[in-house]
């Protein structure tokens, strides 16, 4: 049985006790009116029997608020016809049997009448509070949740669409939160006007998530498409005395009933699934739930735990990939890598636990956790070496985009005596797609700091020449994508000499990664590219190896 089911029919019970009960009360009254001479009391303390008619009535308005208070709705209903059933009868019994002794109970139950209507109001308005959002006016979750519900007694295939806008914050940070709020209610507006009692039902769900329950001949994704076509072209509105126009990056998704699931956690929990899964997907913007994708969520929570414990109880190492000299084949220094091993010997590729941190302030913490331990591991390799040495540590879009970034390089540099010169932060093209304004400032701050400043990934497309120009990179480094090939690819071969030329234009220094070939090798030595890193000098090993290798190398 649901819990909405057993609650009604405990409100039921309770309604028809009450109703029972003001029945005999009304039954006894009538008794008592009928026969005055009746006395109660013992010994000396006799009252007459109509001294207990105001007690009786006291006791019928009692029960007919109760009624209410256990459902408002219908215990209004049964309350008032049965207070106009005792009215009738006591103005019958007024006019044609002139019994003014109920004269008193029709004034009482008048005013029973009237609190019951006040207090049914207010329950009512309280109740529609408590399922409406504030500022849209719509159902909120707890409306949702009771709709569902209803929906689900009623065994009929529905469908439950997420809407998610995706860059909501950009418009409170920039425009403010008032600008937000009139956004929200626009969205809200164009979600109303599809609401129809036969087919559509809309709610806020929170936040920025919105939902719709679409039942009938409706196609969910259609229905989907056509609301994000509507919305996620321009939010107008003019409503608080200003005229915004907005455009919305918007993502659905949907869960079925009963092909999903017939309860109303898992159907929200897996729309919700379906949202994550649009708004990380590469091309759909709509995505119906399915297995895989519960699979993809449990094991992503997994992996955050894992993450979580694995930085507590330091369960995470570096290895250390040399970049060398490519005309000589003198060490340059290493690329960082972080690895995770668990105390059961199990090992999580950076590639499966990275692009779900990477989703979260968990990879905020994983990069300071490769910078602290690099600068600590690496401060032995310089002393082996010398300060020529170079130590590349990989820093996410979130993290060089954030203002709180440098001051924490700062801190490390100090906790470590690690000589700035020696440190290198790469970067990725898509780090100027975040916060663009803050992530040069703070590539600005760390190259006057002395620290070198490497662009990974070059040429995957997210930066314009210009803006690199522009930029004090010190670093190029050619993605392992464009390598791949170059033997036998003469655009692949074109494309990387450009990028080497336009480095040298910039006064940057250029770095092919993964070059895994001697064949490749030579084509970059031909094309004059700086220094190379991969397989084919060298894989990725662990601290004790690059120790011995500086060793061998300063020697």
């Amino acid at each position: 049985m649901l819990i909405g089911e057993n609650k009604t029919g405990k409100k039921t019970v309770g309604m028809i006790i009450c109703l029972v009960l003001c029945l005999v009360c009304s039954v006894f009254s009538k008794y008592v009116e009928s026969h005055p001479e009746l006395q109660f009391g013992y010994g000396s303390m006799i009252l007459p029997s109509t001294s207990f008619l105001g007690v009786i009535q006291a006791v019928k308005s009692l029960l007919c608020i109760l009624m209410i208070c256990f459902d408002y709705k219908r215990g209004r209903v049964i309350t008032f016809v049965y207070l106009t059933a005792s009215m009738v009868s006591m103005i019958v019994g007024l006019i044609r049997l002139g019994n003014f002794t109920s004269l008193p109970g029709l004034y009482n139950t008048v005013i029973t009448a009237i609190s019951v209507l006040i207090i049914s109001r207010q329950l009512e308005k309280s109740d529609k509070r408590a399922v409406t959002d504030y500022l849209t006016g719509l159902r909120n979750r707890r409306g949702l949740s009771s709709l569902l519900e209803l929906k689900i007694r009623e065994k009929k295939p529905f469908h439950v669409v997420y809407f998610e806008i995706n860059n909501f914050r950009t418009i409170n940070d920039n425009l403010g939160h008032k600008y937000g709020d009139v956004a929200l209610k626009s969205v809200a507006n164009h979600l109303m006007e599809l609401e129809d009692e036969n087919s559509v039902f809309v709610s806020r769900v929170g936040g920025t998530e919105f939902a719709a329950v679409v039942f009938g001949n409706i196609e969910p994704k259609n229905f989907a498409e056509g609301v994000m076509e509507k919305i996620g072209n321009s939010i107008t509105n003019a409503d608080e005395g200003f005229e915004i126009s907005i455009a919305l990056s918007i993502y659905a998704g949907i869960s079925s009933f009963p092909g999903n699931a017939d309860n109303v956690d898992d159907l929200l929990k897996y729309a919700d699934i379906a949202v994550y899964n649009a708004r990380h997907g590469k091309n759909r913007k709509v995505e119906f739930f399915d297995e895989t994708m519960r699979d993809r969520f449990t094991r992503q929570i997994e992996l955050e735990k894992i993450v979580k414990e694995s930085l507590n109880k330091d369960y995470f190492y570096l290895v250390y990939q040399p970049q060398y000299e490519m005309q000589e084949k003198r060490l340059r220094g290493f690329e960082t890598l972080i690895r995770l091993k668990q105390p059961d010997g199990e090992i999580i590729s950076p590639g499966e636990f990275i692009p779900v941190v990477e989703k979260s302030d968990l990879i905020m913490k994983i990069d300071s956790y490769v910078m602290k331990r690099a600068m600590r591991e690496a401060k032995k390799m310089i002393e082996a070496y010398g300060n020529d040495i170079v130590i590349s540590i990989n820093v996410s879009a979130k993290n060089i985009s954030s203002p709180g970034f440098v001051p924490e390089v700062k801190q490390a540099l100090e906790m470590t005596k690690f000589p700035p010169e020696c440190l290198e932060i790469e970067i990725t093209e898509y780090s100027f797609a975040e916060e663009k304004e803050v992530t040069i400032q703070n590539v600005n701050e760390l190259r006057t700091m002395g620290i070198q400043i490497a662009l990974d990934d070059f040429g995957t497309g997210y930066t314009s020449l210009s803006q690199v120009m522009h930029l004090p990179i010190s670093l190029l480094k050619i993605d392992k994508s464009l390598i791949d090939d170059i033997e036998n690819n003469q655009v692949n071969r074109d494309f990387v000499d450009a990028i080497i030329y336009m480095g040298h234009l910039m006064n940057c220094e250029v770095i092919s990664e993964g070059v895994e070939s001697q064949e490749q090798l030579e084509l970059l030595k031909q094309h004059e590219c700086d220094f190379v890193q991969g397989y084919v000098w060298g894989k990725p090993m662990e601290y004790d190896n690059a120790m011995e290798l500086c060793k061998k190398e300063a020697s």
